[in-house]
């Protein structure tokens, strides 16, 4: 008892002499760091500054850090190491470092669930009910620049650990995980599955996992449900420049959500899942329902279960995947043996992303100058372009002489080049020094064109794209029915209705006008009977 009053004591002299930053105060490593946070609950302290270089934030308290008002802590800038967040729990009960029910901010920290002052920890933040207390809802979390390690229950090597963890009944606001580093952990590390199991309509409103990295993960890296009831408005999702590598086949399950957007991933060297997960070597990724996409995805080295999809990058009940822009190339890394998954000046990860960005983690992409050039076709009508040498990525080593051949589809014709080039010949070359862009133009043979029988659905890609103010989307129906033809933004909002009535079979064009439209992202969805196809188009004014 006389050891507690004497750490109140010396936490309180330190609260009242301590640097005082706006309503945030300076923490010390040697404290208790229960009792900082506590203090800041019941005084209406919004943060917490850990100014202890390498020092280890922990308590022998039974009870986990609990976030029931808005609170931060994060590491002051200037610090030679960071510091780490544990919990040392004397009883050894505690399953978690931070509980959170309130708006909560975490940045420059380590959690560690297997540090010596630890008995294993299973979760490092999990947010939802506490026993008398109510869950609240609407609550922002944002962790960023933090490394999450070791999290195993128990130190166990098959005991299971997960990063972010949402229980039943939580209705949150935004979560937004930027710039973290995530090793060893013995389950999936972000999951978010409770909604469907319980009756909750969705469990928050924004989730975006942006510019982190994921090594030895024994499932899923990000696990996401949505409720089951179409409904329902689900979430919008964003998982933007991930790097994964030795962890779980499968590395994303993003399940019943519309309007997921998934982009500049790379994924690499992967390991079968837990025995207890075993299922989960059948494919890499996967995302479901209407205005949910999938692009600019790299994966190597990977292995496979018994189950194994023939579709290893997927979408399901109206997603859509580019499969132009799933690649299988090396990324490159710097010394990948010993986990520095930094890309070399040579890696073709550069600019191979969305709009030339580079794939992965962008934390990991820090050479001055890359030693490859992008070199973007975009095809407008019905054929293809083939590259002399192969294209890698979206990218050549700078300086490459590249001979491009354009092929037309039976029954079309191949009009010019345009952008970069500009020549009339199907065969055309180029020197990528640089950012190249061509477009490749083709066009129906008026000779034969009422001989062409269109015996497939088809969705293309809008041209121009980017657009300002309009664009043209091409479509064609296997057979005549009844069809729409809708626009939606990012947050999956009807925006614009091009097309609601009967339809005969064959090619059909809409022209779409964005001057009423902000600049950025949209989606067009086509139905015709059980054909239903999603396309993603960029307004740029």
């Amino acid at each position: 008892m006389f050891k507690r009053i004497l750490l109140i004591s010396i936490s309180i002299f330190l609260f009242f002499t301590g640097s005082v930053a706006a309503s945030g105060i300076e923490v010390e490593a040697q404290y208790d760091f229960q009792l900082a946070v506590q203090y800041a609950t019941n005084n209406n302290i919004d943060t917490l500054y850990l100014i202890t270089s390498g020092g280890v934030y922990t308590t022998i308290d039974s009870n986990f850090f609990f976030i029931n008002k808005p609170l931060a802590i994060v590491a002051k800038e200037g610090l030679a190491e960071r510091p780490i967040l544990t919990h040392s729990d004397i009883n050894e009960g505690v399953l978690e470092i931070v509980r959170v029910n309130e708006d909560f901010h975490i940045e420059g920290v380590i959690l560690d669930g297997g540090h010596e002052q630890t008995h294993g920890l299973k979760y490092a933040i999990r947010a939802g009910e506490w026993e008398g207390y109510p869950v609240n809802t609407g609550y922002n979390i944002t962790v960023k620049n933090c490394i999450f390690r070791d999290f195993y229950q128990d130190k166990e090597v098959d005991g299971a650990g997960h990063g972010v963890y949402f229980l039943k009944g939580v209705d949150a606001g935004s979560v937004k995980v930027e710039d973290c580093t995530f090793e060893n952990f013995g389950d999936e590390v972000i999951r978010m599955t409770e909604t469907e199991k319980y009756d909750t309509e969705r469990c928050l409103d924004t989730l975006i996992v942006r510019n982190c990295s994921f090594t030895n993960g024994d499932a899923e890296c990000i696990r996401f449900y949505a409720d089951t009831d179409t409904a329902t408005t689900d979430a919008y999702v964003l998982i933007e420049n991930i790097t994964v590598n030795r962890s779980a086949t499968r590395m994303m399950y993003i399940k019943n959500n519309r309007y997921t957007t998934v982009k500049n991933v790379i994924v690499t060297n992967s390991q079968f899942p837990a025995p207890d997960r075993a299922e989960r070597a059948d494919y890499v990724m996967q995302i479901q329902q209407v205005g949910s996409y999938i692009s600019h995805v790299d994966t190597l080295n990977m292995v496979w279960g018994l189950n194994a999809s023939d579709t290893r990058v997927s979408s399901t009940k109206g997603g859509d995947v580019d499969e132009e822009t799933i690649f299988a190339f090396d990324p490159d890394f710097e010394d990948e043996a010993n986990f520095d998954l930094r890309l070399k000046s040579t890696s073709h990860a550069y600019f191979s992303g969305e709009n030339n960005a580079h794939l992965g983690d962008l934390n990991n992409a820090v050479v001055a100058t890359p030693s490859v050039s992008p070199l973007n076709v975009t095809v407008v009508g019905n054929g293809s372009v083939t590259f002399s040498p192969e294209r890698t990525g979206l990218t050549f080593v700078t300086g490459t002489a590249v001979t491009l051949t354009a092929v037309a589809d039976s029954g079309n014709s191949f009009v010019s080049w345009s952008g970069d080039i500009t020549v009339t010949t199907p065969t055309a070359n180029i020197t990528v020094d640089g950012i190249k862009n061509v477009v490749a133009t083709f066009d129906v043979g008026t000779a034969v064109e009422d001989e062409i029988v269109v015996n497939e659905f088809k969705l293309s890609q809008n041209y121009p794209n980017p657009f300002n103010p309009s664009t043209l989307i091409n479509f064609s129906l296997a057979e005549e029915g009844f069809t729409t033809l809708k626009v939606y933004d990012i947050l999956g909002k009807e925006v614009a209705v091009l097309v609601n009535n009967n339809m005969t079979a064959g090619s059909h064009s809409v022209v779409v006008d964005g001057s009423n439209f902000s600049s950025g992202i949209y989606f067009y969805q086509i139905q015709s009977g059980d054909f239903t196809a999603t396309k993603k188009m960029m307004l740029v004014k």
